[in-house]
C-alpha cells in the first residue's frame, strides 16, 4: 500500500519520539530509539511504510547531514584545534590506517582476493558523523575527550577519502594491470575534491557571514543559515564534492570569524531535535536485517577488526600525540558507527572490482546495520567512563519525555 510522503515523515517521527522515551527505561541512547523505532515501521517488520516511499525521502539525508556538518564544524574553534593539534593529527590519521590495516590483512588470511581486501579496509576508514554529534547532543557532553572526538570526526572525511583512494588505486592496478588510470590519477581525484569542497565551504561561509552582520532581527537567522547548507550541499552534490566537508568548513567559519556566531548556531539548535529523529528513523526503517544472514566470517571478521583497529589506533595515536589520559583509553570507542560515506565509498568499489561487487556490498552493509544500533551505546558509554556526560536532568531524552 503506498502512502504519502507527509504521512510516512509523521510516522517516522511518532514512533522515533516513542521509541526515544521506551529506550530510556533501558538507559541506552535516543539515537538508538530512533533507529530501532523506524526498523520496526519499516519495511523489515511492520511494513507499515514501503520501501518506495523511503527512497523519496532521501533528500531528507542530504538536509539532516548538511546540519549534522555545519555543527560539527561549528565546534571546531582555532584555540581548540590550536591546543589539540598534534592529538588530533596522531589520532585521525592512526585509528584511520589501524583499522585500514587490520582489515584488509585479516580479510586476506582467511582467503578473501587482495584487491577485495583492501577495498573493505578502505571502506572501514569512514566513520558516522551524524550518530556521534546526536550522542554528544544528548548527553550535553563536554571535555576533551569530546573536542577530540568532534575534530577527528570533521578531519575523518577528507582522510578516509583519501586513504580509500590509495587503496583503490592499488586495486585497480592488481585487478586491470595499471591498463586504465595511472595510480597518481587515481590518488589525486579524491585530493582533488577535498581541497575544491574546502574552497567552496570558505566561500559559502564567507557569504553566510556577510549577510549575517548585515541582518538586523536574530528571527532571519535561521532561515538564511538553512538556505546556506542547502545551497552548499545541493551544488556540491552536482559537482561531486562532499557536501558534509563542504558544510564542515561553513560552520568552522563562523564559529571563528562571525561576531554573530552564538546567534547562528543557537537558532540552528532549536530544529536539531526533530531533523534527528526523522533522520534516524529513517536509516532504521531502510535497514535490511536479512544482510546478517548473507555476510559469514568475512563480515565478522570486517566488524571486529573495524572496530579493533580503531580502538587500538586512537590508543597508539593518544599516546605518541601526548593525549589527556581520558582520551588515549576512552576515544576509539566512540568511532564505532558507520553509514552514509561507507555506503558512498562501496559504490565506488564495485566499480574497481566488479566481480566482488555483491559481496563488498553485503559485508559493508551489514556492518553498517550492527554499528548504526549498537555503535551509539559504546560512544555514550565511553564518554560516561571519561566523567564528560552532565547531569541527567539535562539530556535530550528528558526533553522529549516532557515534551509527550
Amino acid at each position: 500500500m503506498e502512502i504519502s510522503l507527509v504521512l510516512a515523515l509523521g510516522i517516522l517521527l511518532l514512533a522515533g519520539l516513542l521509541g526515544a522515551v521506551l529506550i530510556k527505561k533501558l538507559k541506552l541512547p535516543a539515537v538508538t530509539g530512533y533507529i530501532l523505532s523506524g526498523l520496526v515501521v519499516g519495511p523489515a517488520l511492520f511494513r507499515f511504510i514501503p520501501i518506495e516511499t523511503l527512497n523519496e525521502l532521501n533528500p531528507l539525508n542530504t538536509i539532516t547531514l548538511g546540519v549534522i556538518a555545519l555543527v560539527i564544524g561549528g565546534e571546531l574553534e582555532f584555540k581548540t584545534l590550536r591546543k589539540l593539534g598534534k592529538t588530533i593529527m596522531w589520532v585521525g590519521t592512526l585509528q584511520l590506517l589501524g583499522a585500514a590495516l587490520l582489515v584488509s590483512l585479516s580479510l586476506v588470511l582467511i582467503g578473501l582476493p587482495l584487491p577485495m581486501a583492501l577495498l573493505l579496509g578502505g571502506i572501514a576508514t569512514a566513520t558516522a558523523p551524524a550518530a556521534t554529534v546526536a550522542v554528544i547532543k544528548e548527553a550535553k557532553a563536554r571535555g576533551p575527550v569530546t573536542e577530540c572526538l568532534l575534530a577527528v570526526v570533521a578531519l575523518d572525511d577528507a582522510l578516509g577519502v583519501i586513504v580509500f583512494g590509495l587503496l583503490a588505486s592499488i586495486s585497480d592496478v592488481i585487478v586491470k594491470g595499471g591498463q586504465n588510470e595511472s595510480i597518481f590519477q587515481m590518488i589525486m581525484a579524491p585530493v582533488t575534491e577535498i581541497v575544491l569542497s574546502i574552497c567552496f565551504g570558505l566561500l559559502m561561509g564567507f557569504i553566510l557571514g556577510f549577510i549575517a552582520r548585515r541582518t538586523k532581527s536574530p528571527k532571519n537567522l535561521l532561515p538564511i543559515t538553512l538556505g546556506i547548507v542547502f545551497f552548499t550541499a545541493g551544488i556540491a552534490e552536482l559537482f561531486h564534492l562532499s557536501a558534509i566537508l563542504a558544510n564542515m568548513v561553513v560552520g568552522s567559519y563562523i564559529v571563528n570569524t562571525s561576531p554573530r556566531r552564538r546567534k547562528i548556531f543557537n537558532q540552528i539548535e532549536g530544529i536539531e531535535l526533530p531533523l534527528f529523529v526523522a533522520f534516524f528513523a529513517l536509516a532504521g526503517a531502510c535497514l535490511e536485517i536479512h544482510m546478517l544472514a548473507q555476510v559469514g566470517l568475512a563480515g565478522l571478521i570486517y566488524f571486529v577488526t573495524r572496530m579493533l583497529g580503531k580502538v587500538i589506533g586512537a590508543h597508539l595515536g593518544g599516546k605518541l600525540g601526548k593525549a589527556d589520559p581520558m582520551v588515549t583509553k576512552y576515544l576509539g570507542w566512540t568511532l564505532m558507527p558507520q553509514a552514509g560515506v561507507a555506503v558512498g565509498l562501496t559504490i565506488l568499489a564495485q566499480a574497481v572490482y566488479p566481480e566482488g561487487g555483491s559481496a563488498i556490498l553485503n559485508i559493508v552493509l551489514s556492518s553498517v546495520l550492527i554499528t548504526e544500533l549498537i555503535g551509539p551505546i559504546f560512544s555514550r558509554k565511553a564518554l560516561e567512563l571519561a566523567g564528560e556526560v552532565k547531569a541527567e536532568k539535562k539530556g535530550l531524552v528528558r526533553e522529549i519525555s516532557s515534551n509527550l
